[in-house]
């Protein structure tokens, strides 16, 4: 896998670094330098995420006694003798050797590949006394304005070439009026994004993650197989990385595993290497075929994969997985898109809609859909009326993987709000909200299996929007709700069970809050994030960052103090003065918003935000106050970003 090209940063004389240097002896440095990585870690080409493995033989050409290693080792020495290594096998990973104990003098740096002799590696001596593996992370990207590939005909960027910024189904195929195409690409230079590449034309055959930078040859994407013939541009979200890998088909009961971080081995987490069906909660992961992330790969975009075929493998091994982390700045604006296709795997011409529809064209009869922004449903009824289905943001190439295999059209769509609270449902035997109560904050595969009774007569939201589902595994009917009790669930929904149900997760919004009243922003001072606790003030605009903020897990926080979020100390009284303060303080203080503005503390119960007003110094500070329609300066207009 290829990653960004390294970029040193070089002080007090700075240097920017983009390639290697074999000579720097004109640069008359200081003898004291200081180094900063901005980002890469090695190799301007295929990076290698497998874990690190070294093999020491006592004899050269890989003869003799043989000792391997997988991690790092600060005194070699046996009974006040070194290892005596006289040639070298690095499987993997990137090392610094020691002829010295405890990482001492200069190392020998050793990538992967054989080393015969001593010569190869640079020594006079076999003595190795301590090493150390340089640990690459998941593979990442960063966050593209414009995502394009310059596609070379020929390897090292000679020949024809031609910049793409969409799809490429086929490279074999005439486009943009071009008498010809090549018949594979020969070289590759990624610009933004992160991109999968195919071996056959269509999105098929072997699949090769491609992260910013340059490819000379095949052999930096692939290392099997020279063939590329088709390319498509990932859209999905890189944060909050989620996968559940299910052992069963389709996902029945079974052996599962939900992850949130790379696992070279699904063994460690008692966990077979057969899975046969996927869901990928958020993210884009990489699972392999091979444990230590080696082997077959497969790129899994947000969605439900509910066989291997849907993958793109043959096998249902999957033994290793990582998810692809995003790097840099993200946008601070948030947009709710989706994009209609009339033909399957995203063919035809599209419309796109930032906004609710009530009628589609009655010729227009959607077959795959790209959802960009937010989370929308789609009804097979026109005027939000018939069956629901609800898609966050991902890619959809067919109806089946839209939720739609027996819908008879797609007639109107609507896209699920915004909100600010954290999920919380109550599930109740009886009517009225009587009866046995069940509280949830977050999913549940099967009711039935997790010990709840599913026969359900009365539901009642309290924070979150829930998408609630006729069967078990999400399916069947599906119905969408915000805050609401609703007391008789049968007459309601035509049905007297729930089998699965789930919270929307939203992505993060960025958001400036304006008092209604006094026309001013919430605030805090620039220099907030250096202070144990920070003022927060209704003011006019006057730093872009400092009304910016974001609501995390019920926390409300701040764009330029991220590791703060806004609180109550002391006493919760009439005027008690709201602070900024570290999010990490117990217990947690968790807010929502509900949609008339105000804003609730949801540990002191019936209190909101407010402003203290008066004609008092501290007259702008933001502090809590019971609920009131006479104080007008309760209510706040949240302006997203």
């Amino acid at each position: 896998m290829a990653t960004f090209p390294p970029h040193l940063h070089i002080s007090w004389q700075k240097r920017e670094i983009w390639n290697d240097v074999p000579d720097a002896t004109s640069w008359e440095l200081a003898s004291t330098v200081s180094i900063q990585v901005i980002r890469g870690g090695g190799e301007n080409r295929s990076m290698d995420f497998r874990l690190p493995e070294i093999t020491f033989f006592a004899e050269e050409n890989g003869e003799g006694k043989k000792q391997r290693f997988t991690d790092s080792a600060e005194d070699l020495r046996t009974c006040g003798q070194p290892l005596k290594a006289a040639s070298i096998i690095v499987h993997s990973g990137l090392w610094l050797v020691y002829s010295k104990p405890f990482f001492d003098d200069d190392p020998y740096v050793l990538e992967p590949g054989g080393y015969p002799s001593l010569q190869a590696w640079g020594a006079k001596d076999p003595s190795i006394c301590s090493m150390h593996p340089i640990k690459l992370g998941s593979p990442v990207v960063e966050t593209p304005a414009e995502p394009k590939v310059l596609i070379f005909e020929r390897p090292h960027f000679q020949g024809h070439s031609w910049e793409v910024n969409r799809d490429i189904y086929n490279l074999r195929k005439p486009e943009n009026n071009q008498d010809s195409m090549m018949s594979t690409a020969g070289s590759l230079k990624i610009i933004g994004g992160c991109w999968v590449g195919y071996e056959k034309e269509g999105f098929r055959g072997h699949q090769y993650l491609l992260e910013e930078g340059e490819y000379c040859d095949w052999t930096d994407w692939a290392g099997y197989n020279e063939e590329l013939l088709s390319l498509r541009l990932i859209r999905t979200d890189f944060v909050d990385p989620a996968i559940v890998l299910f052992e069963a088909m389709d996902f029945e009961d079974g052996p599962s595993v939900e992850l949130s971080e790379a696992l070279p081995d699904v063994e460690l987490a008692s966990y077979g290497i057969i899975t046969q069906s996927i869901h990928v909660l958020n993210g884009v992961w990489v699972a392999y075929e091979g444990k230590n992330f080696s082997g077959e790969q497969y790129i899994l975009e947000k969605g439900v994969y509910r066989n291997c075929e849907d993958w793109g493998a043959n096998s249902c091994q999957i033994s290793s997985v990582q998810p692809v982390l995003q790097v840099g700045e993200r946008s601070l604006f948030f947009i709710s898109k989706i994009q209609l296709f009339p033909e399957p795997d995203f063919s035809g011409n599209s419309m796109t809609f930032k906004e609710d529809q009530a009628t589609l064209p009655e010729n227009f009869i959607p077959h795959s859909c790209r959802v960009h922004g937010g989370s929308w449903i789609l009804y097979d009824g026109h005027q939000f009326d018939g069956e629901q289905h609800i898609l966050s943001e991902g890619e959809y190439p067919t109806l089946s993987s839209m939720g739609c295999a027996f819908t008879p059209a797609i007639c109107s769509l609507k896209k699920i709000p915004i909100f600010f609270s954290e999920p919380s449902i109550f599930l109740h035997g009886l009517e009225c909200f009587e009866g046995k109560e069940i509280e949830l904050n977050s999913e549940v595969r099967s009711l039935k299996a997790e010990g709840f009774n599913n026969h359900v007569l009365s539901v009642r939201v309290k924070g979150g929007i829930w998408v609630l589902c006729e069967h078990s595994d999400f399916r069947g009917r599906q119905w969408v709700l915000e805050c609401t009790e609703i007391t008789n669930w049968p007459t309601y929904s035509g049905v007297q069970h729930i089998g699965s149900l789930y919270p929307i997760k939203q992505r993060r919004v960025y958001f400036r809050i304006k008092n209604q009243e006094l026309k001013s922003f919430l605030s805090v001072p620039d220099d907030v994030e250096d202070m144990k606790a920070g003022r927060v003030l209704v003011l006019e605009i006057s730093d872009q960052n400092s009304c910016i903020w974001y609501y995390e897990e019920g926390l409300i926080k701040n764009h330029i103090a991220p590791n703060m979020s806004l609180q109550v100390i002391g006493v919760a009284a009439k005027g008690t003065k709201v602070v900024l303060w570290s999010e990490s303080r117990m217990p947690r203080q968790t807010w929502r918003i509900d949609s008339s503005g105000r804003i609730y503390s949801q540990m002191f119960e019936d209190k909101v935000l407010d402003v203290k007003g008066g004609r008092t110094y501290d007259r702008d500070h933001a502090v809590l106050w019971e609920s009131s329609e006479e104080r007008p300066t309760q209510i706040w207009d949240v302006q997203v970003l």
